[in-house]
């Protein structure tokens, strides 16, 4: 397995622990990106109709990590108070997958 993912492996499964969900997968998150994120977001260009308003998330599991992702997800005016994102209804297990998805994005 190559190091950059074991790495994001080990995060996200950390982040599972702590949150108390069984595993955190990135293709799970990657479908609730889809089904819920991308109408505000892009990836490679690829975005909603809204992708302007949210922003690109290339590269964010570069910048960030995988606490930092979950305490902004959960709340995000927490950590930006100029946030323009809403605090999202997800459960620990879709919080989990989803930062494991972003994780990925270098």
């Amino acid at each position: 397995m190559p190091r950059t993912l074991s790495a994001v492996v080990f995060a996200a499964s950390t982040l599972a622990a702590a949150a108390g969900v069984a595993y955190a997968g990135p293709d799970e998150g990657k479908a609730l990106y889809q089904s819920k994120c991308k109408v505000c977001h892009s990836i490679a260009g690829d975005g909603g109709k809204m992708a302007d308003k949210g922003g690109k998330l290339d590269g964010v599991g570069a910048k960030h990590d995988a606490e930092w992702l979950t305490k902004y997800l959960r709340d995000p005016k927490s950590v930006m108070p100029d946030a323009k994102m809403p605090k999202l209804k997800m459960t620990d297990q879709e919080l989990a997958d989803y930062v494991a998805y972003m994780l990925t994005l270098k």
